[in-house]
């Protein structure tokens, strides 16, 4: 493979992973094996349009999310996903006007059966 063809490639490969880029970490949180309730709350006055949580180290099964709003509301959405680790939900859209975020609420059961063994959960907003 020349140069040339090399350089094309990855030029390729990083417009696709561009908008990736685009999700801001908001939190993580690491969680154990049995069925859990965490929340992952978020200073700041920021505004999203929408929210995806990822597994790391370990499969997650989320059950639930309930996403809190600054102005008292939330929106509760039943995920029900198992997430490979490296994986994450689908792309959650957040409704109404006023979509600052002040806490995610979850809950999931991790897959770590070894004692010491951990999930990570980052949540990521757009």
């Amino acid at each position: 493979m020349n140069m040339r063809t090399l350089c094309m490639a990855a030029a390729f490969v990083t417009a696709l992973a561009t908008p990736a880029f685009a999700w801001d970490l908001l939190g993580t949180r690491d969680v154990r094996d049995r069925v859990d309730h965490d929340s992952i709350s978020l200073p700041g006055t920021r505004s999203f349009e929408r929210i995806r949580l990822c597994a790391y180290e370990r499969p997650v099964h989320f059950i639930d999310v309930d996403v809190h709003f600054a102005n008292g509301g939330h929106q509760d959405v039943p995920v029900r996903a198992r997430v490979q680790p490296g994986e994450c939900t689908r792309v959650i859209d957040l409704v109404g006007d006023d979509r600052n975020i002040t806490a995610v609420s979850m809950t999931y059961e991790a897959n770590t059966r070894r004692r010491g063994v951990h999930a990570t959960i980052r949540l990521y907003g757009e």
